[in-house]
């Protein structure tokens, strides 16, 4: 079985939520792995701007924390 790219953990077939080349990722860490490592608006969060479309994400609470932590430890 393959590993989560994040977890580590083992992931069956039913719980793989992204596939790229080697790359396996669990449902669960999906919402975390697609912010930090897919979407191409958090660049823009971080400097303050507020894109249209991430009032229609479905990550968009995840991301906020995201966003404010990674402020935060900046400062």
């Amino acid at each position: 079985m393959p590993l989560c790219a994040v977890c580590g953990k083992e992931v069956n077939l039913k719980n793989i939520a992204y596939i790229n080349e080697n790359t396996f990722v669990c449902r669960d860490c999906f919402p975390q792995y697609y912010i930090k490592n897919i979407c191409k608006l958090v660049e823009r969060r971080l400097r303050g701007e507020s894109p249209l479309a991430c009032n229609f994400c479905s990550y968009k609470k995840q991301c906020d924390a995201y966003v404010s932590k990674t402020l935060k430890s900046l400062s």
